[in-house]
């Protein structure tokens, strides 16, 4: 029982009538005709029976008529899904990106995409770098937006933009008067920063090391806001992105650029060799890098 049988099947019974129903269906009484007999001979059921004023359905047409009515209503929601997808008006995007991008930036994104296209669904995680390429390269999720420096994954990438590295500095810092912060500054500080693999950590221990120092990391922690919350407790000066700093600039702590600049670049991207729906390319094309970091205290 095909979906044209369906349209027919119904058209009679809705309409009570062959001439009627290919009326509604706006073919030819023959072809309405037809259809029904090859219905009834495909279900071996006898489903209307032929009478002076016309045709009245049997048992067995108003029993299949519910089953059919609900089909119908499926198919014709499927059918306007499916419309909504060719659209890009529906469907679903999973996405994951790093701590640092999460609380603010794609946010902001996603803010702005899903008012644009409000039927669509869209799944935010966050996680490290290397849980997220994970997570795309096994196809259990559609992008990633974080830092990428394995080249082991199922992957495809593309740059978006560089995450600047900022120093966090308490208020009242010796430093706080300068407009940025070089390696020299830095000479017994204690400073703050991500675990060992993160990629600010390691360029500013490169930028101390080719300076003479031998930086102390005396305190680690997993996220750039508590680094922050840790340097404005007094514990020390932090490296953080600039995402982090914007979200804590002026609460009881100033940011300053550190020069040479620290820049570590974001990645876009994907599953290898997986189709990407039109969807999910309207929302790629819909993100912005964030504006450059300015420090509220100058």
């Amino acid at each position: 029982m095909h979906y044209r049988q369906v349209e027919v099947f119904k058209a009679i019974m809705d309409s009570g009538s062959i001439t009627e129903a290919a009326n509604i269906l706006r073919i030819s009484q023959p072809a309405v005709s037809k259809a029904l007999k090859l219905l009834e001979a495909e279900l071996g059921l006898r489903l209307f029976a032929r009478t002076t004023k016309g045709i009245a359905a049997t048992e067995e047409a108003r029993l299949l008529y519910t089953e059919v009515e609900r089909t119908y209503f499926g198919m014709q929601n499927l059918a306007r899904f499916a419309a909504g997808l060719s659209d890009r008006k529906q469907g679903r995007i999973v996405v994951s990106t790093i701590p640092a991008l999460g609380i603010a930036w794609l946010p902001a994104m996603i803010a702005r995409f899903s008012e644009a296209h409000p039927d669509v669904t869209i799944s935010l995680h966050s996680s490290n770098s290397a849980d997220a390429a994970r997570l795309v390269g096994s196809g259990e999720i559609d992008l990633g937006i974080a830092q990428l420096r394995s080249e082991e994954y199922n992957l495809s990438r593309r740059k978006l933009f560089d995450l600047e590295g900022v120093i966090a500095l308490p208020e009242g810092h010796r430093l706080a008067g300068k407009p940025f912060i070089e390696a020299s500054d830095l000479a017994n500080e204690r400073i703050i920063a991500l675990g060992p693999e993160d990629e600010f950590r390691r360029k500013l221990t490169q930028a101390l090391e080719s300076d003479g120092q031998h930086p102390r990391t005396i305190i680690d922690a997993s996220l750039g806001l508590t680094i922050c919350a840790l340097a404005a407790a007094g514990c020390g000066v932090g490296i953080v992105d600039s995402e982090a700093a914007r979200m804590r600039d002026g609460h009881g702590l100033i940011f300053r650029s550190f020069r040479p600049a620290i820049r570590v670049p974001i990645f876009l991207f994907r599953q290898r060799g997986r189709p990407t729906s039109k969807l999910v390319e309207t929302f790629i094309a819909s993100l912005k890098p964030p504006p450059p970091f300015r420090s509220a205290a100058g």
